[in-house]
């Protein structure tokens, strides 16, 4: 059976441009429409803020001038999970359904220790942001940054053409060297930022929804996960991988977005 046409934005992981996820765009129907803007939190009249609200913005005026009258399916990964699900829950009306990938989930009680750590030194300590900011940002030119980045922890269960593929979008060759496209400082931001207010759209999203997350994550808490499909009505999938699941198995990833999208195309008809 084919599957039906349909248009998808992907949101991609903080640091991870959407040039990164080629290899799973590629396990999806050729008929389907892509959209998926090249990198979010680098646009100067909408800098990184608190919960990420311009990073939602920018994914709302992205679909606006990228679709063709349709409304689209919003998919997204880590950060980009979480900022797909703010602007379908503000956006009803661009939005057919949504796809999150183990997105870092706080609700509850941990969303007001979360709150109170952004507002000192210490959310560079419950997150990755220190090291983002000051991480390698230069390398010479014929480096192999793919043998380089399988060494650390967060490449090391990715497949090499993933990997390639991030190599690719996330770096730039200038003269004698090659330099991260993706700003360190922006990265920094992302992590310092993630929302604390996601209790806040309880009962908002009016499309359907699907979490998917890895099942040797760490990011993606059950206790977490657990509150936010039941306060949003959502389905849950678990699939092999950890936090960074759709470059280490994209092809399941594929599948798992082409049953569940195909099916919630097929009943909108």
């Amino acid at each position: 059976m084919t599957a039906p046409s349909l248009t998808l934005h992907f949101a991609h992981a903080n640091g991870f441009p959407a040039g990164s996820y080629r290899q799973l765009f590629q396990q999806l129907p050729q008929h389907w429409k892509i959209l998926a803007k090249p990198m979010f939190g680098h646009e100067p009249e909408l800098p990184v803020g608190d919960n990420w609200q311009n990073q939602v913005q920018e994914l709302i005026y992205y679909v606006e001038q990228h679709r063709t009258g349709e409304k689209i399916y919003a998919v997204g990964h880590s950060f980009g999970a979480i900022i797909s699900f703010m602007a379908a829950c503000k956006r009803p009306d661009l939005f057919a359904g949504l796809v999150a990938i183990d997105p870092p989930l706080v609700l509850g009680a941990g969303s007001f220790l979360l709150r109170t750590a952004k507002q000192t030194a210490y959310i560079d300590k419950i997150t990755p942001a220190r090291l983002a900011e000051y991480r390698n940002r230069q390398w010479a030119r014929d480096t192999d940054l793919v043998t380089y980045f399988q060494t650390k922890s967060l490449f090391k269960n990715m497949q090499p053409a993933c990997i390639a593929d991030y190599v690719e979008s996330a770096t730039q060759v200038s003269g004698e060297h090659r330099n991260l496209a993706f700003e360190p400082k922006v990265e920094a931001e992302i992590f310092r930022n993630v929302p604390h207010n996601l209790d806040s759209f309880k009962g908002q999203l009016q499309c359907p929804g699907l979490l998917i997350t890895g099942a040797q994550s760490d990011v993606c808490k059950a206790k977490h996960w657990r509150r936010f499909v039941n306060t949003n009505a959502m389905d849950h999938k678990e699939l092999p991988g950890g936090h960074m699941l759709p470059l280490e198995h994209p092809k399941a990833v594929a599948g798992e977005l082409v049953h569940t999208l195909s099916k919630w195309a097929a009943a909108s008809l």
